[in-house]
């Protein structure tokens, strides 16, 4: 970190407060069902049970058996801690474009206007409360993995399909380590790419405009080359549901949302990190079920719920 970005992220730590609002792992066994990964994550929220049946139901047979992490949902959080997370609008930032907020004493439904209102706090605009939940819910996880001292971990949400055994993973983690070298990658994707709900790949290729943060380089975003027989390096993907982490990754991806907040949904922000070093698999071996129910954009679980009384 340069000396200008840390005194920026000095001063804006004393606005942002995510490290105030992640959520503790609690309750972990140690032990690791794969190899060449130090632990498996996996994120579900406590009101979609039957997410959790279908994607352990999965990974049974392969003997993996990851450790749940109740999702933090944003939905339910206070309108006091939305506005702690969100970035905090100074004069100096960018304000062409629309934004979302979630005003104090209000009702949780957001308004959008440009950044306009000096210490307003704002979101990308219509990010939801939902994927507010979702940026803590990875973030949680992965600053637990910092804490254990893990070196590589797995995270996955509750809608993966398997399209091949996931043990192939291990083997691929030191087909990188041979390709770039121990140190030199920081996120592994398990498929080639995310998909929409007809099951047909979405590329990305850019970056998501932030108020607070312009990345240099910005041709990396459109990079894809290969790097080994079977993994890809890209510069910019959607998709948080399978990725595998090395610990400067980890770091990278806390680091830049502790210093500049959240604003865009995670699988935006996740790309931005000066020099983050991203790899995909070519082929699918764990991805996305297209129709999986998402709780991201509306709390979806409340219909479902109903449904059952």
């Amino acid at each position: 970190m340069n000396k200008l970005l840390f005194i920026f992220c000095g001063f804006s730590l004393l606005f942002a407060d995510l490290e105030d609002h992640l959520k503790p792992v609690v309750n972990k066994s140690e032990i690791s069902q794969m190899r060449n990964i130090d632990f498996i994550y996996l994120i579900n929220l406590d009101e979609r049970p039957e997410k959790l049946r279908t994607v352990l139901e999965v990974l049974t047979p392969f003997n993996i058996a990851p450790h749940r992490f109740p999702a933090v949902n944003g939905w339910k959080l206070s309108l006091e801690a939305v506005n702690d997370l969100g970035v905090h609008y100074e004069s100096w930032m960018t304000t062409d474009r629309m934004a979302t907020f979630y005003p104090l004493g209000g009702d949780k439904k957001p308004q959008h206007e440009p950044l306009t209102i000096l210490g307003r706090t704002y979101f990308g605009h219509c990010l939801a409360l939902g994927s507010i939940g979702c940026v803590l819910s990875h973030v949680s996880v992965l600053q637990d993995a910092l804490d254990a001292g893990y070196e590589t971990i797995w995270v996955i949400e509750d809608d993966i399909e398997i399209f091949q055994n996931p043990h192939l993973l291990s083997d691929l983690v030191e087909e990188l380590d041979a390709a770039v070298g121990k140190d030199g990658w920081d996120v592994l994707f398990t498929d080639r790419d995310t998909k929409n709900t007809e099951g047909r790949y979405v590329p990305c290729s850019s970056y998501a405009w932030r108020p607070n943060y312009t990345p240099k380089g910005i041709q990396r975003f459109a990079e894809k080359k290969e790097v080994s027989a079977s993994i890809l390096q890209i510069g910019a993907r959607y998709g948080s549901y399978s990725m595998i982490l090395r610990r400067s990754g980890m770091k990278k991806i806390v680091d830049f949302l502790n210093c500049y907040s959240v604003f865009l949904p995670y699988d935006m922000e996740y790309t931005q990190p000066a020099n983050i070093r991203l790899f995909c698999t070519k082929e699918d071996i764990v991805s996305t079920q297209p129709r999986a129910p998402s709780d991201n954009g509306n709390p979806n679980y409340m219909m479902q719920n109903h449904e059952h009384l």
